[in-house]
This record gives structure tokens, sequence and C-alpha cells, in this order.
């Protein structure tokens, strides 16, 4: 066991740095090339902010999985290393809000969405942390190693509602049940009743995980 990893220690800098990267470089392909400048004084163009905007959901979604994995090993009340990981999920999306603000400029006339999108990333990375730290805990009472688990989990919770979302015969609230699939909604923007199925779904993960460690905790305590 180790203390609690502040935002500038080495591990969770490599977490912060992959992010800065990987979203600079996903809204770098998002910004149109120099030679279609001309196009963009004759008419209207239509930037794809795809790249960008899943690279953020994708990423941030990462880091909350990395942090929860360490949060697992750091010593002292399970409670205070929960806040320990909100402030490091909160601290990612801090340092990526530039980019998020350049982003608007990608989205003509849906600015206003990029808070609503803030937001909802934001929970749905503490979701994943929570969740990557319950496994973790887990694995540390069986001397299990968790680790590929933990990021096929991410992976098929991002990818395969999305997918499958996408298929004919599948009703589309389907895909909202990842955070691709309800990012990509909040862009658009849906409807009213898919953007609150797309928070009721990440609130009501994010309370299960909170109330699963909160009995654990009880348990582990003899409570």
């Amino acid at each position: 066991m180790t203390r609690p990893d502040s935002v500038f220690d080495s591990g969770a800098a490599q977490g912060y740095f992959l992010l800065l990267l990987a979203c600079g470089a996903g809204l770098l392909f998002s910004i149109p090339a120099g030679a279609h400048v001309n196009d963009l004084m004759e008419s209207s163009w239509k930037p794809s902010p795809l790249v960008f905007h899943l690279t953020y959901i994708t990423l941030l979604g990462l880091l909350g999985t990395f942090r929860g994995i360490a949060g697992a090993r750091w010593e002292g009340p399970v409670w205070g290393r929960l806040a320990h990981l909100a402030l490091h999920v909160l601290f990612g999306q801090l340092i990526v809000l530039p980019y998020l603000f350049f982003s608007r400029a990608l989205l003509p006339g849906r600015g206003p969405v990029l808070p609503l999108l803030a937001v909802y990333t934001t929970v749905a990375a503490f979701a994943f942390a929570l969740i990557a730290f319950r496994l973790e805990r887990w694995g540390q009472s069986r001397r299990v190693h968790t680790f590929m688990h933990q990021y096929a989990l991410l992976a098929l919770i991002l990818v395969v509602p999305w997918a499958l979302g996408m298929l004919s015969g599948v009703p589309d609230a389907v895909g909202l049940l990842s955070p691709i699939g309800a990012g990509l909604r909040i862009i658009e923007p849906g409807s009213a009743a898919e953007l609150a199925v797309a928070f009721a779904f990440v609130l009501i993960v994010l309370l299960i995980q909170i109330l699963a460690i909160r009995r654990s905790t009880r348990r582990n305590h003899g409570v």
C-alpha cells in the first residue's frame, strides 16, 4: 500500500501527459487542412469533430481507469481515497478544457453543448475510476492480476453498446449506454429524452459503484 498520489506525482503525470498528447493529436486531425481555406470562404464547410471528441471521451475514461487501479493500492480510509480519485479525474478534465474550448470552432451553432459534454464525460470517467477501483480490490483479495481485465472491460463498455445501437432493429437507446454513443448524442445534439437516458444511466452506474464500495467497507469492518 502507498500514500495517495498527488496530481503531480510521476505515476499520475504519465496519464495526464497521454491525455494531453492524444487529445491534442485528435484536435489537430479535426482541423481542416490549409488547402481547404478557399473552400471555407466560398461555402459552408462542415468539419468532422469526431476524431477529437471520441479521443477526449475515450482518454478521459482511460484516465479514470488508470487512476482507479492506482487508488486501490493507496493507503488510508476508503472514502479519502475516493475523494482523491475524484480530484484526479477533475484535474484531467481541467487540463483538456482549452482543447474543448477551441473545439467550439468545429461545432458551428452547437458550442453550448460542450459544457454538457464536459459534465457527462467527467461523471463517466469517475464511474470508470470506481469500477476499476472495485475490480482491483477484488483482485487483491484473491491475488489475481486484473490489469488486462480492466482495459478489456473499458473497451467493451465504450464500444459494444455503441456498435449495437447502430444495428438495424436495435433500439437507439442501447447506444446511449456507451459513453461514446452518449457523447455523440450530446454533440449532435439529441432530444431531451435521449440526453436524460444517457445521464440517468451513467449516474445509476456511479451510484451502484458507491453503494457497493460502502457495503464492502462495512463488511470489512464488521459493521
